[in-house]
């Protein structure tokens, strides 16, 4: 199975600068349910969706979006990555967390 791109980490870090504030954010948990926690909501998700497509070579059609889809980091890595593994998002995590 493919790992989580970075970019996507990324732009998570970069729309959420307290990100520190959040327990082990770290090592980000692929069911941390990223619309609960705030760190994606309503007004972002359009830009959150470019950002998946640019990573995973995809046009999402907009007509068909469900939140479910961006859930959590494993409902994303299944829906858009093929696959997903917490090994695979805890190396993509340790990425940006490295690049950042």
């Amino acid at each position: 199975m493919s790992a989580l791109p970075p970019e996507v980490l990324t732009w998570i870090y970069e729309q959420n600068p307290d990100i520190e504030d959040i327990e082990d954010f770290e090592d980000i948990d692929p069911d941390l349910d990223l619309f609960d926690t705030r760190l994606v909501n309503s007004l972002s998700l359009i830009e959150f969706v470019v950002v998946i497509e640019r990573a995973s070579g995809q046009v999402i059609d907009r007509r068909q979006l469900r939140t479910e889809d961006f859930q959590t980091l494993r409902t994303i890595q299944e829906k858009f990555f093929g696959g997903s593994t917490e090994a695979d998002t805890a190396a993509a995590s340790a990425t940006v967390t490295e690049a950042g």
